[in-house]
């Protein structure tokens, strides 16, 4: 197995799977990509932003010795598809709605993040080839149950519910001890806070044991009223800030919480200059 020079691995064993928490550092957003091992496959859920991390997780998902069978992107932001470059030969899919939304977005988001960190970043964006929607889906004698929310952290987002092993891989539905990204509007051009919380606390019912977000450590069930009261936070500092407080005054709010980068990008597309 190779030597995991920048990401930071941890190995959760449940029921019927082991699933492979692959963090990526700072520079790289903190951002999680998962790979689910059943007894013979693997599934890999996201491929990180910067192309060191993301050749490194591929490396990683070769050395367990099993074949990938698919990728899942959850969402349209680019710290969460960028590294699919180093997947091009997995089958990958992805909702319908965000093959289209990264078709539009990804004109601007690779120009932004290449006037950031150049070559570290993808020249070219790679699309998923398949389209899936909610429902069931068995892989390998493991039930993958699939949910679509609307108008939360991204306008588009797949959650990934492992019944049978009480875990869900929620991405960016949840953020753990990092700053939330609060920059998205929906179609109407309103703000997402009301869909996000709404599917938290959809979530919150269900009695997970484990809950894997999109940035920051492994989680359980709790973190949803967590995320619920941060984000009501959050709506009432977008409500009351400029674009020359916000950053300050969310800094405030959350003492000792990670990736300042986040709340950045945030105030990018809250407060754009003129």
């Amino acid at each position: 197995m190779p030597n995991q020079e920048n990401l930071t691995i941890t190995k959760i064993p449940r029921n019927n799977v082991v699933i492979h928490f692959c963090s990526s550092p700072d520079n790289g957003e903190r951002v999680n990509a998962q790979i689910v091992e059943t007894k013979n496959k693997l599934v890999i859920v996201d491929t990180l932003l910067l192309r060191p991390y993301a050749k490194e997780f591929r490396q990683y998902a070769d050395s367990l010795g099993k074949p990938i069978d698919r990728v899942f992107i959850t969402h349209a932001h680019p710290d969460h598809w960028f590294g699919s470059e180093f997947f091009q030969d997995i089958d990958c899919y992805a909702l319908p709605q965000t093959i289209e939304e990264m078709k539009v977005m990804a004109p601007i988001a690779l120009g932004f993040h290449r006037g950031m960190e150049g070559d570290l970043v993808t020249d070219q964006p790679y699309f998923p080839g398949q389209t899936v929607g909610p429902g069931d889906i068995v892989i390998d004698s493991v039930t993958f149950r699939l949910h679509e929310i609307l108008s939360a952290e991204d306008l588009f987002m797949l959650a990934i519910d492992l019944p049978d092993e009480k875990t869900l891989i929620a991405q960016d539905l949840v953020y753990n001890k990092v700053h939330l990204f609060v920059g998205q509007r929906s179609q109407e051009g309103t703000f997402c806070f009301d869909g996000w919380i709404s599917a938290l606390n959809k979530f919150d019912k269900v009695g997970y044991e484990v809950v894997l977000p999109g940035h920051g450590a492994p989680t359980d069930a709790s973190i949803f009223q967590e995320n619920i009261r941060n984000i009501e936070i959050m709506r009432d500092i977008v409500a009351s800030s400029t674009g020359e407080n916000f950053v300050q005054n969310t800094l405030d709010a959350f003492p000792g919480y990670g990736l300042r980068s986040m709340v950045e990008m945030s105030a990018f597309f809250l407060f754009p200059s003129k």
